[in-house]
């Protein structure tokens, strides 16, 4: 879900192909990657953005 967020906030409908359980993960926030930008929506935190690592530069 994270690796999926990183060029923006998303819905965890948006997410539901790539996870299943993706409203799930966003809401119980295990390890505090994500935030709620505003109702419905999710962002990454730091912390989020710190554990996908630097993104690929485009070619």
């Amino acid at each position: 879900c994270a690796a999926a967020m990183a060029n923006g906030p998303k819905r965890p409908r948006d997410l539901k192909t790539l996870s299943p359980r993706a409203a799930s993960i966003l809401q119980h926030n295990y390890y505090g990657w994500f935030a709620r930008a505003e109702r419905g929506i999710y962002a990454l935190t730091e912390a989020g953005l710190a554990a996908i690592g630097p993104l690929p530069a485009a070619l």
